[in-house]
């Protein structure tokens, strides 16, 4: 069972803070974009409206999985959401 707040999906814009914290050169236009493509496996396009803007649903533990495989083992952190990290 998960915890009261650990939250089983993550924003768009959570997952650009934690890829910058890990030290990985990114923008949130190419995570969708790579997530779009394939290239990103933690995450799916829901739905593209007419004017092109993606709604996305990313996995957090497929994020943290990925992203244990892209940094050494001693830099890494628990990945937190913006609300988990203001509420302490």
């Amino acid at each position: 069972m998960a915890k009261a707040n650990y939250r089983l999906t993550m924003t768009l814009m959570d997952v650009y803070h934690a890829m910058r914290e890990a030290g990985i050169p990114c923008t949130p236009k190419r995570i969708s974009d790579g997530i779009a493509c394939g290239a990103y496996p933690f995450g799916r396009v829901v739905f593209t409206g007419e004017t092109g803007r993606r709604t996305l649903e990313i996995f957090r533990v497929d994020f943290e999985a990925w992203l244990e495989t892209r940094i050494p083992k001693e830099r890494a952190k628990p990945v937190l959401t913006l609300r988990e990290v203001a509420n302490g």
